[in-house]
């Protein structure tokens, strides 16, 4: 048996920690996460087998980031 390399246990950690579980579409449960960075925004490329939704998704950190207009 091969144990994990622990250099990487933080990171697969803040993956399950972190990865999209439900569908926008929805609701459902996401079948597929795919965690990916492109130049510095880490995404999650993500399928939904209940509604056929793919997309990608950018988690914006502990608040989330919208797109309401100043009043």
């Amino acid at each position: 048996m091969t144990l994990p390399d622990r250099r990487f246990a933080a990171d697969a950690e803040a993956h399950r920690r972190d990865q999209p579980r439900h569908c926008p579409g929805c609701a459902g449960t996401l079948e597929l996460t795919s965690e990916f960075w492109e130049g510095d925004e880490r995404r999650f490329y993500c399928w939904c087998a209940a509604c056929g939704w793919t997309g990608e998704i950018t988690p914006t950190g502990p608040t989330a980031t919208g797109h309401e207009p100043e009043h």
